[in-house]
């Protein structure tokens, strides 16, 4: 199966693993010059490696949503301009559309443990909010809409009709990276949250790309 994949994903998302590895790393001794350069380059080896996703209409919404994520990762790694915050939920909220919009096109009825997800993922979405609730203040609708958009995204991907569970294991992988920012950025910090934060985003990252092109490698494709 592999060596049916296009060598250009082959090449690059090894190479995307391991500058994940080093940005996490490099995280010991944050903040430091060029880091949102840093932060970007998984994310930008990946979008190379999706722009040779063998279906159209995929590969456009799996590299929107990977531009978008660069784009907050950068935002994101910029603490000490206020509306960077605001702004990376803002790139972040576009690309779990763009994951929404690749995954409705396989759309099907979950079947097995991914029912027990989507609802699970729910319930602890709704006890998230109610947690970060009196600490919103401004946020309190964006953070909402954020929130439902993230876990729209995890369900498309839990009721997608995939041949493996890496595109529904990545979307939740995702949702608890995301929900680690919220916990620190409205009930507190705990040591190596920020590594565990990048570990969770990175892995996500990697294992819906993973996912799509396992899918869509040798498959027949919707038009």
């Amino acid at each position: 199966m592999i060596a049916t994949l296009p060598a250009p994903y082959r090449r690059l998302w090894p190479l995307a693993a391991v500058a994940a590895l080093l940005y996490g790393l490099s995280l010991v001794t944050a903040p430091y010059p060029g880091q949102p350069v840093a932060k970007a380059a998984m994310g930008i080896l990946l979008l190379a490696a999706g722009s040779a996703c063998p279906a159209p209409r995929e590969r456009a919404w799996l590299c929107a949503a990977l531009a978008t994520a660069v784009l907050g990762d950068v935002l994101l790694a910029l603490p000490a301009w206020p509306p960077s915050f605001v702004l990376g939920l803002g790139a972040f909220l576009l690309t779990h559309l763009c994951y929404c919009a690749l995954f409705l096109r396989w759309r099907a009825r979950p079947r097995g443990w991914r029912v027990g997800a989507s609802i699970a993922l729910w319930i602890a979405a709704a006890a998230c909010y109610a947690a970060f609730f009196a600490h919103l203040g401004d946020l309190l609708v964006p953070v909402a809409v954020y929130m439902l958009a993230l876990c729209t995204m995890a369900s498309l991907a839990l009721a997608a009709r995939t041949r493996g569970p890496l595109v529904a294991l990545g979307s939740l992988i995702f949702v608890g990276s995301d929900t680690l920012i919220g916990v620190g950025r409205f009930i507190g910090v705990f040591p190596g949250i920020e590594l565990l934060i990048w570990g969770l985003y990175a892995l996500a990252q990697l294992t819906i790309v993973a996912g799509v092109f396992h899918e869509t490698t040798g498959a027949t494709i919707r038009p």
